[in-house]
């Protein structure tokens, strides 16, 4: 019997499909190898700039250096980690001890199986202090997303913490305010770092930094993206309460980058970005409560002029030592 063969445009279209896949399954292996032994070369060639502490069996890479009454404790933005701060920490230190440290998957830290709420960091930055025994009171400093977990740190363990300085601070209610990107935008950024282990992101979004292309770090920079953007929009904003704790925030005066935006879209965006931080001051009932604009100073306000929050670090700790001072005077005994 005959076996009638299919047309030959249907057998072109199996043999293309079949070649695409072919292509595709060789150039992911192939990536995924290079981005393997890239990983590997990576920790061997290159030492922690820090010390280590293990908390629940994983390990965090940290700093501690400088000495004085406080412990500034400092919390990089998304995709960033402890180095980031190189700018800083030196002249911080100046004004009293300064903790810095890589977050779970990121840098040289071992990564956590739990999920990269800002919860969740501020949970794990708590364990990490203790069990590194560093010095409190804390002043917690936050750039960007490390705002809202140095904020909740101060939330769930207030006790602890002299003050806060946030550095153009990310906040869980700004998606339900300020214009969001487009929706492929806002899906492919989150999404891509899934494909880390192939090295597509990191072909894609090559940093200069070799350690922003390790594996685990793109991979968690995704997952700390992806539940952020999950928080800030489906979960319903709670105000925070911060009792009476002092808080500095520092805003960027320059707007300009937002692309595909007209000047008075990037104007009214900014405009509502600075109002969110100066809602935030309304968190704490302290009468050490300042919000700055830092002109000429993108996101980065700490890189740009790390001298303005230097000075900024200063003015919050010497308020707190005086509120201290004159607390203690109107507590000290008269003369009997």
């Amino acid at each position: 019997m005959d076996i009638k063969r299919p047309p030959k445009w249907e057998r072109i279209l199996k043999k293309t499909a079949l070649s695409f896949a072919v292509f595709i399954g060789a150039a992911l292996t192939f990536g995924f190898v290079v981005q393997l032994r890239r990983d590997a070369e990576f920790h061997h060639s290159r030492p922690p700039p820090g010390s280590f502490v293990e908390v629940d069996g994983r390990r965090v890479n940290f700093r501690l250096r400088g000495a004085g009454d406080f412990t500034f404790v400092l919390e990089a933005g998304l995709g960033d980690y402890g180095n980031s701060w190189d700018t800083l920490e030196p002249a911080l230190a100046g004004l009293g001890r300064v903790f810095v440290y890589d977050r779970a998957g990121l840098g040289w830290s071992d990564e956590s199986p739990y999920p990269r709420t800002a919860r969740q960091i501020a949970v794990e930055l708590h364990g990490v202090l203790e069990t590194a025994h560093v010095p409190k009171p804390y002043i917690l400093v936050g750039h960007s997303i490390g705002g809202i977990s140095q904020t909740l740190y101060a939330t769930l363990y207030p006790k602890e913490v002299a003050g806060l300085l946030l550095i153009d601070p990310a906040t869980e209610d700004q998606f339900k305010k300020l214009p969001r990107p487009p929706a492929l935008v806002a899906w492919v950024f989150p999404q891509i770092s899934r494909a880390a282990a192939f090295g597509i992101p990191q072909f894609l979004f090559k940093s200069s930094d070799p350690v922003q292309n390790l594996t685990s770090h793109v991979q968690t920079s995704g997952a700390e993206l992806r539940a952020f953007m999950n928080t800030a929009t489906t979960r319903e904003y709670r105000p925070l309460d911060l009792g009476s704790i002092p808080i500095t925030v520092l805003t960027a005066g320059d707007y300009g980058g937002m692309p595909g935006r007209s000047d008075s879209e990037k104007k009214a965006a900014w405009e509502m970005w600075s109002s969110l931080h100066e809602e935030l001051l309304t968190a704490s009932s302290s009468k050490i409560r300042s919000h700055k604009i830092v002109a000429g100073a993108t996101h980065y306000i700490y890189r740009d002029q790390p001298a303005t929050v230097i000075d900024a670090a200063r003015e919050l700790v010497d308020n707190i030592v005086a509120a201290a001072s004159a607390r203690a005077g109107r507590e000290k005994p008269g003369p009997r």
